[in-house]
């Protein structure tokens, strides 16, 4: 899936490009809402308000929201930059995400809506960028590139090849008609088109986008649309970010929520190629590994196969075990190995139900102050 998948792709593209549309003129740009929840967030809170402040963006025609539960700092933080443009709503106990969300989509009433992380520092343009598409009434939702800071982990390079490869499929799928990867740290929707969940199970920001996909309206990828986030300080922390977000992901699944409808053929064939194979893909190659195995007993070609995948994953147990080094040919495998492995997990987990509507967060810090610019 992981070569099969682009390569379908990039013939059905073939000869189509989406367009997006011009830019609003400065008077003409509509109303926005923009909202981030927090949790524990003083490292990096009163960072993203003098952010959003920054903007390029009419302040008569934006307002930010801020929805905190938290236990630090960050209720403080937050309540002495509130003004009339910055919003704050400090909810008495942690009840999760989800709950933080809808607490106040209720008083988001402009035209636009846009969900954010309180780590993802937005360009000035950023927020004109996102709302341009909806000047074609076939898209319904616009995610933007949230790039990562430079990384000092053993995996940073795998890491980056990964995004990079990511943002390629989310370029294809917009030509071919939509996407399904929404970027929770920066994405926008029609406010009308709204539809969110109550159920703690399932992947807020994913749930939230696939459900305007499944109202037959586009969600396109916008590489001009930039946020930078600083990556994961450690592996560890890393790999329970990744099994949470494919548990909360397939918990989705199992709940039945954010699927395409069964006649939405394109949209349902990139959710089914993207990302339910995805998370299936540890037990594929799991299986892989063991028909090598198997077949290497018939004959060299068997053995050839099941000496190249033990050497793959040699590599990966490499670049476990040597942090320092810099070979991409350790730190891509290393890389593959555990966003893999932490699928499978996620997957296990989502399939128990095991994923608590509340976690421990991910210790992030904010980029460079040039990062914006």
């Amino acid at each position: 899936m992981y070569a099969i998948y682009p390569a379908l792709l990039c013939l059905l593209t073939a000869g189509r490009k989406y367009r997006a549309a011009e830019e609003y003129a400065y008077e003409d740009l509509p109303g926005v809402s923009m909202v981030t929840a927090a949790y524990n967030e003083e490292s990096v809170i009163e960072a993203k308000v003098r952010n959003c402040l920054s903007l390029d963006y009419p302040a008569e025609k934006i307002e930010f929201f801020f929805v905190s539960d938290s236990t630090d700092q960050t209720n403080e933080i937050l309540t002495r930059l509130q003004s009339r443009q910055v919003i704050v709503r400090i909810l008495p106990e942690r009840r999760g995400k989800l709950a933080a969300l809808n607490t106040v989509f209720p008083e988001c009433r402009r035209e636009v809506l846009v969900l954010s992380d309180a780590n993802a520092m937005y360009r000035p343009d950023a927020i004109r960028k996102l709302v341009r598409h909806f000047r074609n009434p076939e898209v319904g939702a616009a995610t933007g590139d949230v790039r990562l800071m430079p990384s000092q982990k053993k995996f940073g390079q795998g890491e980056g090849l990964y995004y990079r490869y990511e943002r390629r499929l989310q370029e294809m799928e917009t030509d071919l008609w939509s996407t399904v990867g929404i970027d929770g740290a920066m994405y926008a929707l029609r406010r009308s088109l709204l539809v969110a969940s109550n159920n703690p199970l399932v992947a807020d920001d994913f749930v939230t986008g696939m459900n305007v996909g499944r109202q037959g309206y586009r969600i396109v990828y916008d590489p001009e649309a930039i946020a930078e986030e600083d990556s994961t300080p450690s592996d560890e922390m890393e790999f329970r970010r990744k099994i949470r977000v494919v548990a909360y992901a397939f918990q989705s699944l199992m709940e039945g929520e954010g699927l395409p409808r069964w006649f939405q053929f394109r949209f349902l064939w990139v959710y089914v190629s993207h990302k339910l194979l995805r998370w299936l893909a540890p037990f594929f190659l799991a299986g892989a590994f063991a028909a090598a195995a198997v077949v290497s007993f018939g004959g060299p070609l068997g053995q050839a196969a099941l000496g190249a995948q033990a050497a793959f994953y040699a590599l990966a147990f490499l670049g476990w075990k040597l942090p320092q080094t810099d070979s991409r040919f350790v730190r891509i495998p290393y890389y593959f190995v555990m966003v893999n492995l932490a699928a499978g997990l996620g997957v296990v987990r989502g399939v128990r139900r095991k994923q608590p509507r509340v976690w421990v967060r991910t210790d992030r810090s904010v980029p460079p102050a040039d990062a914006s610019r």
